[in-house]
């Protein structure tokens, strides 16, 4: 039986620490933009009452994506990469972002952005020590060894940096994304909470 947008919604919150629910429901309710959340919707609701509560403020249509944005906001990003292929293969309309939910209509909010991009420059300008990340991303086959040496070979942690949002980020997608940041979330911990709360 084919699963509905609200089962797959429950199925993630499930896979959440109880600590994760918390800052799941605590970043829900600061979320920008309309509609809101209210508290009151979310006191004492478990994981189907977070799901229903998800479908019914943004709809079938919007409820995963906003999901996913919030995962990746509390640095949940294995989940969200997991709800993300879900999704996918759900496929309601606007689930999930699209080429074309880039481009702003009157009524449409764009496509959720992920962490490295919605802060890439902050990471450039701010990343000092870059090749203890580097060593990570080749650990982690993110980069290839030719990438790895090119990037090496670059003067300035700055440089280096835009040279990886440049080729590697861009061509390995959500996954790439997804290990560049839980290295930073090891490598670079006080950079990131710093960028959470700005």
């Amino acid at each position: 039986m084919a699963s509905t947008i609200r089962q797959v919604l429950q199925h993630s919150l499930e896979d959440l620490s109880k600590d994760e629910q918390n800052k799941f429901c605590a970043r829900l309710l600061d979320r920008e933009g309309e509609p809101r959340v209210r508290r009151r919707a979310l006191e004492d609701k478990d994981e189907i009452g977070i799901a229903a509560v998800l479908v019914s403020t943004f709809t079938d249509a919007k409820a995963g994506s906003v999901m996913v944005e919030t995962l990746r906001d509390i640095a949940c990003n294995h989940i969200a990469a997991q709800l993300e292929a879900k999704l996918e293969n759900l496929n309601p309309p606007g689930s999930r972002p699209s080429a074309n939910s880039m481009i702003p209509t009157s009524n449409a909010r764009p496509a959720v952005e992920h962490f490295v991009d919605k802060h890439r420059i902050a990471l450039i300008q701010r990343i000092r020590r870059f090749p203890p990340i580097l060593d990570q991303l080749l650990d982690r086959k993110v980069l290839r060894q030719e990438d790895y040496d090119a990037i090496m070979a670059i003067r300035t942690p700055q440089d280096q940096v835009r040279h990886l949002y440049q080729g590697v980020l861009t061509s390995s997608g959500t996954r790439g994304k997804d290990i560049f940041l839980s290295v930073l979330e090891e490598l670079e911990v006080h950079l990131l909470e710093d960028l959470r709360r700005s």
